[in-house]
């Protein structure tokens, strides 16, 4: 079952044969284990999922507005309760 359009087409054969290509042969990792796995997902930085709407004007809100509402429920409890 040898299917090698290349022979033939001796041309292009002896073409090919002209190249040869080193590859270094360079160290492989070792491959982690189950707890290095484990312990590599819990140490990878976390996307903020409202990254793209806080960089628009519109998100710019649901930056200030938390904040802007935990200062105005401060001065109502300041101004009732003393």
């Amino acid at each position: 079952m040898e299917q090698d359009p290349f022979k033939k087409d001796h041309y292009l054969n002896s073409k090919l044969d002209e190249y040869y290509v080193n590859i270094p042969d360079f160290p492989m990792k070792p491959r982690a284990g189950r707890w290095g796995r484990f312990i590599n997902l819990l140490a990878s930085p976390a996307k903020n999922p409202l990254e793209p709407l806080i960089s628009t004007t519109d998100g710019l809100i649901l930056l200030i507005g938390p904040i802007a509402g935990a200062a105005a429920l401060t001065v109502i409890q300041i101004l009732f309760f003393l």
